[in-house]
């Protein structure tokens, strides 16, 4: 945990507003005790921010234990009850509720940094199941140190360290907290990796999480020259959400699909989530397609028209039947 506790006593200043995600698990919870720590040396404000999921009758108790937690760090605690969910993907409608949540305290306590405890071995995980299931440049990267998000920017400081590494620093702090049992459960896809996948990989390697995470942030350093190319050019091939098929046909592919996928944030923005290679491949056998005129649907209604020379973007606003690939 030394990388982690160096970068955030050399990346913190004096009077620095962090939110930090906590679950009250054993990442989250060592990620707390670091910042608690480093307020003692430098004056900064640490706010604890906690959501319950309601998924699990324990939910109740691990929000009170971290309450009780808070009060005797003297740390202000915040926290949000998930009350019912909808239709759609729960870990992508769990996500945006959590940070709609924290868009909010973030705001109300002018705060810096948001702090999560994602790890390396979630680093490794993400980026495993985003090859499998196909993603973009960016998506195969994982996630990154630091991201921007809105007017704040997201960090995470044990990207450096392993679950290993966090399990050590518990015990030799004495920290407490508490364990969701369905981290276990293979039903879930992230735990079959973590089961099985992982294991096999330090088995080899025991730097791998060095190796991926230099791996991301090669990628992340190659998406952001594209991504500089695609401001340049996207500017006279997709105007007021009309994109021009001849002069997108005449871009490299990789050009193709990041202006795909430009586009796709413009629509979905923290949903991109559900738009996958599938949904991409539609869109480039429209364009393809020798009928002058024809459309399609993607998730939440978004619609796909081609018109000639012409592919345009629309919300629908007609209801349809939802899906997913």
């Amino acid at each position: 945990m030394k990388n982690a506790q160096d970068f955030l006593n050399g990346f913190l200043k004096t009077n620095d507003t962090v939110l930090v995600a906590c679950s009250g698990g054993p990442d989250s919870m060592a990620l707390l005790n670091m910042l608690i720590n480093i307020k003692k040396s430098i004056d900064i404000n640490v706010i604890c921010a906690h959501v319950n999921h309601n998924v699990r009758k324990e939910s109740d108790d691990e929000l009170l234990f971290l309450k009780d937690y808070c009060k005797k760090k003297k740390i202000v605690f915040e926290s949000m009850k998930i009350e019912k969910y909808g239709e759609d993907n729960f870990e992508n409608e769990a996500r945006n509720i959590r940070y709609d949540f924290f868009d909010k305290l973030m705001k109300k306590y002018n705060a810096n940094y948001l702090m999560t405890a994602h790890h390396g071995d979630d680093l490794i995980e993400t980026i495993l199941m985003r090859i499998v299931r196909g993603s973009t440049l960016q998506g195969y990267a994982g996630f990154a140190l630091i991201s921007n998000k809105n007017n704040y920017k997201i960090v995470r400081p044990l990207i450096y360290t392993t679950k290993k590494d966090v399990e050590e620093y518990n015990k030799k702090h004495n920290i407490p907290y508490v364990i969701d049992k369905t981290n276990f459960m293979e039903g879930h896809t992230r735990n079959r990796y973590r089961k099985t996948v992982l294991p096999f990989l330090k088995k080899e390697d025991k730097s791998v999480n060095e190796k991926f995470l230099k791996y991301s942030n090669t990628l992340f350093m190659y998406d952001s020259y594209i991504n500089k190319e695609i401001d340049k050019k996207i500017k006279n091939i997709y105007v007021d959400k009309v994109l021009d098929i001849e002069k997108f046909k005449k871009e490299e592919d990789i050009i193709k699909i990041k202006i795909l996928y430009r586009i796709m944030q413009e629509f979905y923005e923290d949903d991109l989530v559900l738009i996958s290679d599938s949904h991409i491949k539609i869109i480039f056998d429209l364009i393809k397609s020798r009928k002058p005129n024809s459309f399609i649907y993607l998730p939440n209604n978004i619609k796909v028209i081609k018109e000639y020379n012409k592919l345009v973007f629309k919300k629908e606003t007609d209801q349809i039947d939802n899906y997913e690939i």
